[in-house]
């Protein structure tokens, strides 16, 4: 027979020195299965435990403190959430009489306490952008620089026309303006070369296209005036046919025409992006 296996004897009154439970004869305590002694032995009086209780919890007056914590923890958890998350919107102020409940126009803030202008952001909070970029300083003055000699140059070439018709009436008038186009085109094609364009894009093309351009026209000028001098010198007869300088003439205005094409090209993106004139190639 198993030593587990003996029958419990109502009268032994043995308990389990583990649990306390009563075992009478058993060899093993029924409920903890712990190991006994014979019947005939006894365990030490001090090894006698007393009746199994059960552990008692606490009452709740005790239990508030941890409560109490873990309330104050669930709502610092959720308020750090809704700050992460986002802010909801402040509810309109209420419109005065006669008004209806409209907003302020964007930009305009309203005035703070002291007078003053309260800032439209609180700070450390992000400002909007608005996704445009402000133009480069430098860039800038560089776009108004190029424009300046262009206004320049197209007021030479607008004259230029109405001087050579004078020349060909064998006015001395003339040979006299042509001359003054001439002067002028010379220093814009000197200033033109000293023109600082590092900060453009494209810049360094866009300056050898003016700089071809300019050069052409100025030599043009040149040949025109040449002609023009020999007209007012006496026995003008007004006639440019088989002239070599008028024709000289004639040749390089092409070649100024064909650069002045290739620079408004890339001055017009320029010119739009800093508020400019896009000048025309028959306006250069």
């Amino acid at each position: 027979m198993r030593e587990d296996a003996l029958t419990h004897d109502p009268g032994s009154s043995r308990l389990c020195g583990r649990c306390g439970s009563d075992v009478g004869g058993l060899l093993r305590c029924p409920r903890c299965r712990a190991r006994l002694s014979s019947p005939g032995t006894t365990s030490p009086a001090t090894h006698r435990p007393g009746p199994f209780r059960p552990r008692r919890r606490a009452p709740l007056w005790r239990r508030m403190p941890l409560l109490t914590g873990l309330a104050a923890a669930v709502l610092v958890t959720a308020a750090t959430w809704w700050a992460v998350a986002g802010r909801a919107p402040a509810p309109a102020e209420t419109a005065g009489a006669g008004e209806a409940g409209a907003s302020a126009p964007a930009g305009d803030a309203p005035p703070s306490a002291t007078g003053g202008t309260a800032p439209a952001s609180s700070p450390g909070e992000p400002t909007p952008s608005s996704g445009a970029t402000s133009p480069d300083p430098s860039a800038e003055r560089q776009a108004e620089a190029v424009n300046d000699l262009l206004s320049s140059s197209s007021s030479a070439r607008s004259s230029l026309s109405d001087a050579i018709e004078r020349a060909r009436r064998c006015e001395r008038h003339g040979r006299d303006a042509i001359q003054d186009i001439t002067d002028r085109r010379r220093e814009q094609l000197t200033d033109a070369r000293a023109l600082d364009v590092a900060a453009l894009a494209g810049g360094a093309e866009l300056k050898d296209a003016l700089v071809d351009a300019l050069s052409a026209s100025y030599e043009a000028d040149a040949a025109f005036l040449a002609w023009a001098r020999r007209q007012s010198g006496g026995n003008c007869t007004g006639s440019t046919a088989g002239d070599g300088d008028f024709r000289r003439g004639i040749d390089r205005s092409g070649d100024a025409q064909a650069a002045k094409v290739r620079f408004s090209e890339m001055w017009r993106s320029i010119a739009k992006e800093y508020d400019l004139t896009p000048w025309k190639p028959d306006q250069i």
